[in-house]
């Protein structure tokens, strides 16, 4: 087994074994301010260096994603990261800015990679989730984790588009992003590093130490991006992830009109609207549907 630098990418470290195959790439702190997957890989990382653990095949590659804004706490500098990953950019995008920068350089990892997992958390979800495309489901399942997102994609292609997660699936990866819960809460520390772990003992490229929670997870299609349109944007009642609204409820206000619910929905990852810009995306409404499980 070798650690080593990146001798092009900096922040970038790779733990490669005997054999090639399987490619894990794990991301942390592609939004800055959001310090559980920082923590997590690097305390995987002292595993190996510390010889508590040892890659039996395969390799891992471990990425500080965003770290002019990990120095500063702020999920982001100048672009949204996690809105860079694609290859046309229109004339928006600052192209002498870090963000940019630094993500061709991350892009050059997606594209070698056969798992990919975005490591996240938010400010109002203490619960941990998965969000996954339906091929990764089944697969991402095996983590334990109780609830998945899945539906992102359809929508990937817009100005939301241009998530690494997607970028990943693009390039052949199997992928999925962990939000492994509040930003406030140490916790959410402890679900990254075990999720990581997990990852590597389903695909044995270390020994496992104890089974995930089998159980079939909850599964929510995404099926509405709500933006923020207005700076008085306002929610409407509870604001908590995975909160059910009946259909013709109202979830929010927005210019002083009310936004309500077409269909019995789930309002999925509520952002804080203080902290996001008009014609961001403020939070997403879904369904519950069925897993696709074999």
């Amino acid at each position: 087994m070798l650690i080593s630098r990146d001798e092009e990418i900096q922040e970038v470290v790779r733990i490669v074994s005997e054999t090639p195959q399987p490619r894990v790439v794990i991301f942390g702190g592609i939004h800055g301010d959001e310090v559980s997957g920082i923590h997590a890989i690097e305390k995987v990382l002292f595993d190996f260096l510390g010889g508590k653990r040892s890659l039996a095949r395969g390799s891992l590659t471990l990425a500080r994603a965003n770290e002019e804004a990990i120095a500063v706490e702020r999920r982001y500098v100048k672009h949204n990261m996690n809105r860079m990953f694609r290859e046309d950019y229109g004339p928006e995008i600052d192209r002498t800015s870090y963000e940019y920068r630094r993500t061709q350089e991350l892009k050059r990892v997606l594209k070698e990679c056969d798992y990919f997992f975005d490591f996240h958390s938010a400010p109002t979800a203490d619960e941990p989730f998965l969000v996954a495309e339906q091929h990764a489901v089944e697969f991402f399942s095996k983590l334990g984790i109780s609830r998945v997102i899945t539906g992102w994609g359809k929508f990937s292609s817009g100005a939301i588009g241009g998530d690494a997660e997607n970028y990943a699936n693009a390039c052949g990866a199997i992928s999925a992003t962990l939000e492994s819960g509040s930003h406030f809460n140490k916790s959410s520390n402890d679900v990254a590093y075990r999720s990581a772990i997990s990852l590597l003992s389903v695909l044995e490229m270390i020994p496992a130490e104890e089974s995930p929670v089998s159980d079939e997870p909850a599964v929510f299609e995404m099926h509405t991006v709500v933006t923020k349109e207005f700076p008085d944007f306002k929610y409407a009642g509870e604001v908590t992830n995975f909160r059910f609204l009946k259909g013709g409820e109202v979830f929010a206000t927005q210019s002083g009109k009310p936004l309500a619910v077409s269909e019995d929905s789930y309002l999925l990852i509520p952002m804080k609207p203080s902290d996001t810009k008009v014609n961001e995306e403020v939070c997403y409404l879904g369904r519950s549907i069925k897993p696709k499980l074999s």
